[in-house]
């Protein structure tokens, strides 16, 4: 596999993953610069929910359509039929629980004004149902521009939709930032239908082998998905818990800037899960192991300039954005500048389990991260407030690391050198690219 034959989706594929970078910056001039802080943290933990609820949803419905959509001989009209029945099943079911433990939640959170906003969560899920739904056939079939339409039509509308408010003095809650999410993400699926239309292949009969092979894979993935989740939000969770939701905008304002790494994980999901599914039922194996030592050893390279600007540049970033605000999560942002050299290890091993169909394997792995993600939690945020937040942060990520690519050794022999022989392709790559240029 040369990666420069697919020069161009990849350029797409950046683009697409750039789109919640640029959100994140229109967020901070528009949102975290302008509403009080308690209002600020509120959103961040509605927005966390609704991630949480999307991504399970997700994780046992769509991840198996990823999978076995990607693969050539697949029977589309069934797999895609499952999908969508389990998809829609998931989506009512989360809806409504969300609404019964809206009062314990905020409670538990020290958030009040929590109770409120988690009833507008049924009408998130139902303007993201087509959207993520469409997103996962088109990256199936790699069809990335598309992808990145789709996504635009949210991450760009939705900033829009707050400039707008702002200018018509409408704009100054989180409830508003509800509403304006509720429109993006509904046009979001009106576009991403529009594009896919084609391959919304449906039957009134899916056949029970594939209704009992998405269930299968789906709730190992959603196992999976559980732990990841836990260990990507519980620190907001955890430090709004015990130090309330003003802790929560402060920890988060420094959390805007790690989407960065957010959307390399998603590029790397985009291009690895596919390709791993299809030179893994090939048999391919010499192939699958250059595809991934190049992808771990790529990415890795992109990150550095991002650890830099993080390590030793944060009260730069901070102060220009902020104006002023915020100061304190400075440090954070230093901290957090040591994930640059494990995302992507944990991306290409977490998707190369799953292409390979190895959910059962990753769902092991997600209990084996929980663990220490609880411990690591619960011990440094009572402690420490945002800085223990941060802290465990890293030490989660590197202890997933590790276990992910012991892991993916199994099936797959990655040695360091291995992927430091990379550095070649690298060269080829760019003296290739001069070339043409």
């Amino acid at each position: 596999m040369e990666f420069g034959k697919h020069l161009g989706k990849g350029l797409w594929a950046m683009a697409d993953k750039a789109l919640p970078v640029i959100y994140g910056i229109a967020y901070v001039v528009l949102v975290i610069r302008v509403l009080p802080e308690e209002e600020f943290g509120n959103f961040v933990l509605i927005q966390d929910i609704f991630l949480i609820a999307s991504g399970l949803v997700g994780a046992f419905a769509l991840q198996p359509l990823l999978k076995f959509a990607s693969e050539s001989d697949v029977d589309l009209h069934s797999s895609v039929t499952a999908a969508l029945l389990l998809n829609l099943v998931s989506v009512v079911v989360i809806s409504i629980l969300s609404v019964l433990v809206s009062g314990p939640v905020s409670t538990v959170l020290s958030s009040p004004g929590l109770a409120s906003l988690m009833m507008y969560l049924p009408a998130l899920m139902v303007a993201s149902f087509i959207r993520n739904f469409t997103l996962i056939l088109l990256q199936a079939r790699f069809r990335i521009q598309e992808v990145f339409w789709t996504d635009a039509a949210h991450f760009l509308g939705a900033p829009l939709l707050i400039w707008i408010f702002s200018r018509l003095h409408i704009f100054g809650s989180a409830l508003d930032l509800v509403v304006i999410n509720i429109i993006s993400l509904s046009t979001s699926s009106v576009i991403g239908f529009i594009l896919s239309r084609h391959m919304i292949q449906l039957t009134l009969r899916p056949s029970r082998a594939d209704l009992r092979k998405t269930w299968d894979y789906g709730k190992y993935s959603f196992g999976s998905t559980v732990s990841y989740l836990i260990y990507a939000k519980a620190d907001t969770f955890i430090l709004s818990a015990t130090h309330g939701p003003i802790q929560v905008a402060v920890y988060n304002s420094v959390k805007v800037f790690i989407r960065v790494y957010d959307m390399l994980n998603q590029v790397i999901q985009m291009f690895v899960l596919p390709a791993v599914s299809k030179l893994s039922s090939a048999g391919d194996t010499r192939s699958l192991k250059a595809v991934l030592e190049k992808s771990i050893l790529f990415s890795t390279i992109t990150l550095v300039p991002v650890f830099i600007f993080f390590l030793f540049l944060p009260s730069i970033w901070v102060t220009i954005l902020y104006k002023g605000r915020y100061v304190e999560a400075i440090p954070l942002l230093q901290i957090l500048s040591l994930l640059s050299f494990v995302i992507p290890l944990t991306a290409v091993g977490a998707n190369t389990l799953l292409g390979l169909g190895e959910a059962r394997l990753s769902f092991i792995l997600s209990l084996q991260v929980l663990a220490v993600s609880m411990a690591s939690y619960l011990l440094l945020i009572p402690w420490l407030g945002g800085a223990g937040a941060a802290i465990g942060f890293i030490i989660i990520s590197y202890a997933t690391a590790w276990l992910t690519a012991v892991k993916v050794n199994r099936f797959v022999p990655l040695t360091l050198a291995g992927i430091l022989r990379r550095r070649d392709d690298i060269k080829v790559f760019l003296a290739s690219r001069l070339k043409r240029g």
